[in-house]
């Protein structure tokens, strides 16, 4: 009689988030989900997310793949509590012995010593992911865009090459940008904007985001938005343009009309622009990288990636490229893919 191998479950748990990646014990993934957790007003919102995901998986018994970034969020006095905090949570739900926490170079670690050693374990979701893509890419630039932050890591001779490790380390070298395809507030990329012919100031307020510049330019579908908006409000085109007039203390009394295009074409520019200066940036460090070597695009606002590698005039792959099977949802949520595909080669 052969028992069959157990599947494996990967866990990204972030700040707004639950990212749940499902792949069997030969790395054929499975599910790919994501769940609303706005984890700043309280663990109780992790409680839920995970019991959600659960129930919709079915995957009580799997081995369990840990990352995270929500430790960051400001429910907890530091990092340490909030690593700790997310690992008693994880207790509650998962059995310990399933547990496995990703710790960069020290691999993985079981949850008292991932308690331990929470500075290995705290923000580590995106050398997961690189350092996945690094066992496929000998040279290139790993690009994740999420919903809130942007990630730029080098991989030399399949290798991932940082100027660091933690948060503020990588903010330092720009590795780590503050922006992403939907929370980032738009008074984060300019505080001017043209409209009819004229610059204006804008509102220091959180009025619009960047998700409603790119639900306008038809480059994110509702579908793929679980955030809420500034306001509250959904993301139909007409709510995005209104929140973008807000900035501009105006009203869009034509919400369809092509100045809204165009003044979300002007606040996208900035975006792109802010994030290929900061890819030339992280190039500098690597002038021995070869000029040709493609941009690897993930997260839900990886077209981003894709017009960057266009502005750099470097050849663009999709993280989604590099697994079995190639979804989407793959590259969207590639930290919790990635995790749970590094545990299949390690544990199965």
């Amino acid at each position: 009689m052969t028992t069959q191998l157990p599947y494996i479950t990967g866990w990204d748990i972030g700040g707004a988030h639950l990212k749940v990646a499902r792949c069997d014990n030969k790395g054929i993934i499975l599910d790919v989900i994501q769940i609303s957790s706005p984890l700043w007003q309280g663990i109780e919102q992790l409680e839920l997310a995970i019991q959600a995901a659960q129930k919709q998986l079915g995957n009580h018994d799997d081995i369990a793949a840990i990352t995270m970034t929500g430790e960051l969020v400001d429910i907890f006095a530091n990092r340490q509590a909030g690593v700790n905090e997310i690992l008693a949570c994880l207790k509650n739900h998962i059995s310990p012995d399933k547990i496995h926490v990703y710790a960069g170079d020290r691999n993985w670690l079981n949850i008292t010593e991932a308690g331990n050693h929470w500075h290995q374990v705290a923000s580590r979701n995106w050398q997961a992911s690189a350092n996945f893509v690094a066992n496929f890419i000998e040279n290139g630039v790993f690009i994740d865009i999420g919903s809130t932050t942007c990630d730029i890591i080098t991989i030399k001779n399949n290798t991932v090459c940082t100027q660091g490790l933690d948060d503020h380390q990588r903010q330092l070298s720009r590795e780590l940008l503050y922006t992403g395809a939907i929370r980032t507030p738009l008074i984060a990329l300019t505080n001017m904007a043209p409209f009819n012919g004229q610059l204006i100031s804008l509102a220091a307020e959180v009025f619009a985001t960047t998700g409603d510049c790119w639900r306008l330019l038809d480059k994110l579908e509702i579908t793929s938005i679980q955030d809420i908006s500034s306001d509250g409000l959904p993301w139909l085109k007409t709510d995005c343009a209104r929140r973008l007039a807000r900035l501009l203390g105006t009203d869009a009394e034509e919400p369809l009309s092509q100045q809204w295009q165009q003044l979300a074409q002007w606040f996208a520019e900035q975006q792109i622009h802010q994030i290929s200066k900061a890819c030339l940036h992280v190039l500098s460090a690597h002038a021995d990288l070869p000029t040709d070597t493609p941009i690897i695009g993930a997260g839900v606002g990886r077209f981003i990636a894709q017009l960057c590698a266009q502005r750099l005039d470097r050849p663009y792959l999709d993280f989604s490229t590099l697994i079995t099977p190639s979804l989407a949802t793959t590259a969207d949520h590639a930290p919790a893919v990635a995790v749970a595909l590094l545990a299949q080669q390690q544990f199965t």
